[in-house]
């Protein structure tokens, strides 16, 4: 399969920054952190570009990041957890290479990501899952589901093996 880049789909702690930059070392290619980008172009962590502009003003420098993805052939992405939520972004991301979900239970989603203020969008254990109960059926039109409950080697050896890479 000729493809030019992969986007690591999924929710807080699926494992997408730690799984995609294993994956893009054996690859052999460039790994970008989509989230990273937008700090480092905005000069502001998330929480608080999400604290002083709000979660639109984020949503829109989010599409942007990803719009300049295109300038980088042969890379691995890891997508914020609402990237993919977003309609002109799956459509975009559908343009620019292939999708994978990396999909990991609720309840390890809670273990692994508590709940603090650096994730504006992790308040309490009922809006979490109300978030991701919303976004599963989002997340699963991507090109690939992957378990993400196995281990960030286990995952990228299943991503290269199923996704024929």
């Amino acid at each position: 399969m000729l493809l030019t880049r992969i986007f690591l789909v999924g929710f807080m702690g699926a494992g997408k920054s730690t799984v995609g930059a294993s994956l893009a070392m054996k690859l052999a290619w460039p790994f970008i952190d989509l989230d990273k980008e937008i700090e480092k172009s905005f000069g502001d962590p998330i929480h608080q570009i999400f604290k002083s502009k709000g979660e639109p003003f984020f949503r829109q420098l989010e599409t942007e990041a990803l719009k300049g993805v295109d300038h980088f052939p042969n890379c691995v992405v890891a997508l914020g957890g609402g990237t993919f939520i977003e309609e002109k972004n799956r459509s975009l991301i559908k343009q620019l290479g292939f999708s994978i979900f990396l999909n990991l239970p609720l309840e390890t989603v809670l273990q692994r990501c508590p709940i603090d203020d650096n994730r504006p969008l992790f308040q309490d254990r009922s809006s979490i899952k109300n978030l991701y109960f919303k976004r599963l059926p989002i997340y699963a039109q991507t090109d690939l589901e992957i378990n993400a409950s196995l281990s960030p080697d286990q995952i990228v050896d299943n991503i290269l093996l199923k996704g024929h890479f």
